[in-house]
Order: C-alpha cells, then structure tokens, then sequence
C-alpha cells in the first residue's frame, strides 16, 4: 500500500472519530457474552498497547517504568459494579453512574506529576519553573497517548466517550480503584462495543462538533 493511501486511511478514521454518550440505567444491563468479550477485549487491549507509542519528552521514572501515563482497564463486569458504587455515592441523575452502566468496557488513563518545590528562594523559583514545565511535557505525553486510544478504538468501530471522570477523580475514588494517590485522572474513556449497542439507552453527541473550523491554522512567513 502507498504512503498516500495510508495517510488517507489515516486521515478518515481521525474525522470518523466521535464524542458520544452513552447512558444507561444501572442494572439494567444484560451479562456480556462470553463470545462478544473474547471478540472485542483483545481490540481494547491491544489498542491501549499501541496508544503507547505517544511520544514523551521525558522519562518519569517511576516503578522502573519511563511512560508519564498509567492506563487502568475495568471490563464489563468491573464498570458494572462502579456503576452500582457511584449510584450509591451519586444518585440516579448524576450521569457518571449512567455512563458506567452503558459501557462495555472502561479505561482509566492517569498522569504522573513530578513533585513541585513551594519555597520561595530564587534558587527555589528557578528550580519550580523547571518541575512545572516538565509536568507540562507529561501532561500533553498522556494526551497524546489518550488521542491514540480514541483513534485506535474508532478504527476497530468501537464506541468511545472520553470523559474528565468526575468523582472518579477524587482521592477516595482513585483509592477504591486502587491508583495512587501521585497519580490524576485524565481521561475515564467509556467503550461501546457495537454487538451491545441497546435501544434502551440515551444517546447524546458531543456539543462542539458542529463548531469546527479551520480559522485556527496561521502561516507563519518571516
């Protein structure tokens, strides 16, 4: 296959790409087939894996691993009963335990900060301005690989909603779920597997679709 080609297939799934929630009743959905999580649970994992591939601009170092990003995975079952936890904590109309619910699987992708100094020494300040740009560089690595997730799960025709996380990002949460407490949350990623799509949820697509434009490109000419 030629470069041209590549990027085209490329470029489509990029534009196919969308934000969609998708919300459910909690217990109300049906156990996932053994046959429909052996299909689609290899595609989620072996997306997460090829999502690594983000570039990072500095090692983290932490736990031996250089990556600035963790990437927690709860399959069906697991997001099931997250979804009965946060309609406990959350109530019926807050929509973290509805999109819980309606999900096939879940994935948690974090960041790892680096420590930052809050003395007040010049030597200090200098040293501050050092430890917040290197978060900066980690933070944009995660989302990048986060950006490679939706892609990858768009090109398999899986369903995703990338999500903030809510109360998924409060201490307690991160310690029920057992993510450290150096690490937050960037993106609580929703998956929809096609063979479990159900009428009896509520759809809602992502607001700023039609806000699109390409006034934001500049040339720079010097």
């Amino acid at each position: 296959m030629q470069a041209d080609q590549v990027a085209e297939i490329v470029e489509g799934v990029i534009r196919r790409r969308r934000t969609e929630k998708v919300l459910g009743s909690v217990g109300s959905s049906h156990p996932m087939s053994e046959e429909i999580a052996r299909l689609n649970d290899p595609k989620v994992r072996r997306s997460i894996e090829a999502a690594g591939s983000a570039p990072f601009h500095f090692r983290r170092g932490v736990d031996g691993l250089a990556e600035p990003w963790r990437a927690y995975v709860l399959w069906h079952s697991a997001a099931q009963r997250l979804s009965a936890i946060l309609l406990g904590q959350l109530g019926a109309q807050n929509k973290l335990p509805q999109l819980a619910a309606a999900c096939s699987a879940l994935v948690l992708v974090t960041w790892l900060p680096e420590p930052v100094d809050a003395q007040e020494t010049d030597e200090a300040s200098a040293a501050r301005d050092v430890q917040v740009m290197r978060n900066e560089e980690h933070l944009a690595a995660a989302s990048a690989m986060v950006q490679n997730f939706l892609i990858l799960l768009t090109a398999h025709n899986l369903g995703s909603y990338w999500s903030s996380g809510g109360r998924l990002r409060s201490p307690a949460s991160l310690k029920q779920l057992g993510i450290s407490s150096d690490e937050r949350l960037l993106a609580a990623v929703f998956i929809e597997y096609p063979e479990t799509q159900d009428a009896a949820v509520s759809r809602k697509l992502g607001a700023h679709r039609d806000a699109r434009s390409l006034g934001w490109i500049r040339e720079v000419r010097l």
